[in-house]
């Protein structure tokens, strides 16, 4: 039987258990006979298996495994006693190792392992990442012809206040009456000199 855990071949196995389930909701329906069964996919499978290290390299081949347990990582998983021929990705859940007296080079194990799945892609950090690109530029366009029109009338605004003040025009009135009394003053001067020489040539 064929086990490879991690590119470490596992070669003298003793048993291999795998454990497969169907992950089910069941809800009771009054008046029902039975559940109502809702299935909700199934976990993750499992398969633990048992062996020997044992010979000069039995240390070190132990040391391998026990490597790749404690980095907690998935590791590239084969077994044919799975799906006929089964490669995936696993996490060591477990592994327990015993050495008997007398045997300085035999180990026992027995490892479980879960098979991984690939967590899903996290959210977008940019909100707008997945817009249509051309709707983002008509959103520009939109803003430069809003802030095209705030200037405009802006500009407008200024032109209106900068311009010439013609002001209440009654106010002229009293400037043209000052004006008329001033030559009807200069009129009567003229006319009492007039009389004046009439007087003298007289």
């Amino acid at each position: 039987m064929a086990v490879e855990l991690g590119g470490i071949s596992l070669e003298h196995l003793t048993a291999v258990a795998v454990r497969e389930e169907t992950r089910i909701a069941r809800h009771s329906v009054p008046g029902m006979q039975g559940d109502l069964a809702q299935v909700l996919g199934r976990p993750s499978v499992e398969v633990s298996f048992q062996g020997i290290f044992f010979g000069p390299g039995a240390a070190d081949e132990l040391a391998a495994l026990r490597r790749a347990a404690a980095e907690q990582r998935p590791v590239d998983f084969f077994t044919e006693a799975v799906s006929e021929g089964y490669f995936a990705q696993v996490l060591i859940t477990a592994l327990h190792v015993g050495q008997r007296a007398g045997y300085l080079d035999q180990f026992d194990y027995s490892c479980t392992v879960r098979e991984y799945v690939e967590p899903p892609a996290p959210a977008l950090a940019d909100p707008l990442g997945g817009l249509d690109a051309g709707l983002l530029d008509e959103a520009a366009a939109f803003m430069d012809d809003v802030q095209d029109a705030i200037a405009a009338v802006s500009a407008l605004a200024d032109l209106v206040a900068n311009g010439p003040a013609f002001g209440d025009p009654t106010t002229r009135v009293a400037g043209m009456l000052d004006e008329y009394r001033g030559l009807l003053g200069a009129g009567s001067t003229a006319l009492d000199t007039l009389n004046r020489l009439k007087e003298l040539l007289g």
